[in-house]
C-alpha cells in the first residue's frame, strides 16, 4: 500500500463519515480548525469516549483555580495559620485574580480524560488568536502552575485524539462504531515511511490514508501501547 501522510484530519473524518453537523454553532474564541473538527466531532459517536470535548469549551483554567479558591476561602480567612506555604493554591490566596497571569498563564481548557479527568488539555488564552496553537496539559498531580506542552500544534493534537480512538488506546469505541458501518480493522506493522509525530514525552501518533485502496492508517505509539491499525471501508 501507498499511504499519503499530508492528508489533514477534517479529510480523515470526512473519509470516516464524519460529516459537518449543520446544527454546530462555531465557537468564537477557538481557531478555525478546532471549530471545523469540532463540527464532524460533535454529534458523532465516534467521540463518545474522546480525549476532546465535543461540545464548547467550558471554562478556563483560572476559572478551575477560582472554584478551589473559593471554597476554602472563608475557612483560610479565620485560620490563616493552617494555609501551609508549600499548599500549590497557597499563592492565588494572597493575589487578586487579575494577578494569578504572573503565577500562571489562563488556558482555555478545550478536553480532558475521558475516564477521570486525569489530564487536562488547554489552548494558552493568548494563542486563541493564532490558527495552529501549540497545546499544553495539566496532570492532576500536578501544581496548577505546572502546565506542560503537549504538541506541538493543534493538528498534532487532533490527529493524537484521533489515533486514539481508532487505535483503541483506552477504549474499544473505534472499532465498535466503525465497524457496524461497514468497516473492517486488521492490525499492522508500522509502514517503515510513516512519519511519527512526536507528543510529550515518548507518546508519537501517525495518520495516513491509501486512496487506491480506501484504507486508512493510524499509528499510536508510547510505553504502553504499540498499535497500528489498517481500516477499510468493505
Amino acid at each position: 500500500m501507498s499511504f499519503h501522510y499530508d492528508v489533514s484530519v477534517l479529510e480523515l473524518l470526512d473519509i470516516l463519515g464524519c460529516k459537518p453537523s449543520p446544527d454546530y454553532q462555531p465557537d468564537p474564541r477557538l481557531p478555525a480548525l478546532l471549530n471545523d473538527f469540532l463540527s464532524r466531532a460533535c454529534d458523532h459517536p465516534l467521540f463518545e469516549t474522546a480525549d476532546i470535548w465535543t461540545d464548547h469549551s467550558a471554562w478556563t483554567s483560572h476559572e478551575v483555580i477560582e472554584e478551589r479558591v473559593e471554597e476554602d476561602r472563608e475557612y483560610y480567612a479565620e485560620h490563616p495559620d493552617e494555609l501551609e506555604e508549600d499548599d500549590p493554591y497557597a499563592p492565588f490566596f494572597n493575589l487578586p485574580r487579575e494577578q494569578w497571569s504572573t503565577l500562571v498563564e489562563n488556558y482555555l481548557e478545550i478536553g480532558s480524560d475521558y475516564a477521570a479527568g486525569v489530564v487536562e488539555f488547554g489552548i494558552r488564552e493568548t494563542d486563541l488568536g493564532q490558527p495552529d496553537p501549540v497545546i499544553y496539559m495539566l496532570h492532576e498531580e500536578d501544581a496548577p502552575t505546572g502546565w506542560k506542552r503537549f504538541s506541538a500544534t493543534l493538528t498534532d493534537y487532533l490527529k493524537y485524539v484521533l489515533c486514539a480512538i481508532l487505535c483503541c488506546e483506552s477504549y474499544d469505541t473505534g472499532p465498535d462504531v466503525l465497524k457496524k458501518a461497514g468497516w473492517t480493522y486488521t492490525e499492522c506493522e508500522k509502514p517503515e515511511d510513516a512519519p511519527l509525530i512526536p507528543c510529550i514525552f515518548d507518546l508519537a501518533v501517525c495518520c495516513g490514508y491509501d486512496p487506491d485502496t480506501k484504507t486508512v492508517l493510524a499509528v499510536l505509539s508510547d510505553a504502553q501501547c504499540k498499535a497500528s491499525q489498517m481500516i477499510k471501508k468493505d
